[in-house]
């Protein structure tokens, strides 16, 4: 059996929480961009955003998807310690699956329109609630488990 490195796991803990302060900061960056489309998407008043401010919306989502992207990779390539690996791999995966899910989301604000392609907006906002949790169920286990 592989022998236990503590200095291993220090090092995987600190890309994790380098990853998960991250994500969080890039959340909150992009939150007031989400909330004005979306109560406008509510309201039925997307044409009413100027155009210069739909676009920007778009850039923020596509720099969200960008940073979630490369906190993905950092994932793919942190060396979990052994006993950690399958809830790793399951975290990994859930993280590249929220990735994923926020490009579509970016994907649905069709600046060209100024449209949202309300198909793909909401199996956004459903994948991202499944694959968050799964981040949540993942991230808590790794916490818990006694390295």
């Amino acid at each position: 059996m592989a022998k236990f490195n503590p200095k291993q796991a220090q090092i995987y803990i600190q890309t994790l929480q380098n990853v998960l302060t991250n994500t969080e900061e890039t959340a909150e960056r992009v939150t007031p961009f989400f909330t004005k489309l979306d109560d406008a998407k509510q309201a039925d008043k997307i044409s009413d955003i100027p155009t210069a401010e739909f676009a920007e919306i778009k850039a923020e989502f596509e720099d969200t998807v960008e940073n979630y992207k490369q906190n993905a990779a950092q994932l793919n390539t942190a060396s979990a310690p052994i006993r950690l690996l399958g809830i790793h791999k399951s975290l990994v995966s859930a993280y590249q699956n929220y990735a994923e899910a926020t490009a579509l989301m970016a994907d649905a604000v069709v600046v060209a329109n100024h449209a949202i392609d309300n198909d793909k907006y909401e199996k956004s906002e459903n994948d991202q609630a499944i694959y968050l949790e799964k981040i949540h169920a993942a991230v808590s286990k790794i916490m818990t488990t006694s390295m």
